[in-house]
């Protein structure tokens, strides 16, 4: 009973994954976990007199005209996420655009733009991002003001999208 009971602990040290991956593995698996998106509360929010479909169409292909890089994009979940952004040098900086949009009825949608940013150093050895955290001056400044004509939605003639402000 004892021998077995030393070759059970035994296998399960050799097995542990955690022991086949080196440091640098693990290194290099953090920091690209922490790069990818992940949810966060705050952001812009305001309701256009637009249908869902319409409004997921029209901010997409708005933000591939402003040249922003999608990185994930999903009618069913109504999340769209562009690509980050990295300024700065040794210490630095990424911000990314997080775009929610919520069906109120058929003619009414919700969206709720959020500008994230996340910090690291690349010194020596490039750290992890850290935790996202929503910029309410970047995000209050992204928004789809009512002003210009949208051809294809003639009962959201009034509420149109004209630019997306990041300033």
């Amino acid at each position: 009973v004892r021998a077995l009971l030393v070759i059970a602990t035994a296998a399960l040290c050799v097995s542990s994954p955690v022991s086949a991956q080196s440091r640098n593995q693990r290194k290099a698996e953090a920091a690209a976990e922490s790069s990818k998106p992940r949810s966060v509360a705050g952001g812009s929010t305001f309701t256009l007199p637009m249908p869902y479909e319409k409004t997921y169409e029209s901010v997409l292909n708005f933000l591939k005209r402003q040249e922003q890089t999608i990185d994930q994009a999903s009618k069913d979940t109504g999340q769209i996420i562009t690509g980050m952004i990295i300024s700065g040098g040794y210490s630095q900086t990424g911000s990314r655009i997080v775009v929610t949009l919520i069906e109120e009825d058929d003619n009414s949608t919700t969206v709720r733009v959020a500008v994230t940013e996340q910090k690291r150093k690349k010194l020596l050895q490039t750290e992890p991002w850290s935790d996202p955290k929503v910029n309410a001056q970047k995000s209050a400044c992204l928004r789809f003001p009512a002003a210009a004509v949208i051809r294809r939605a003639p009962q959201a003639r009034r509420v149109l999208l004209e630019a997306l402000l990041w300033r």
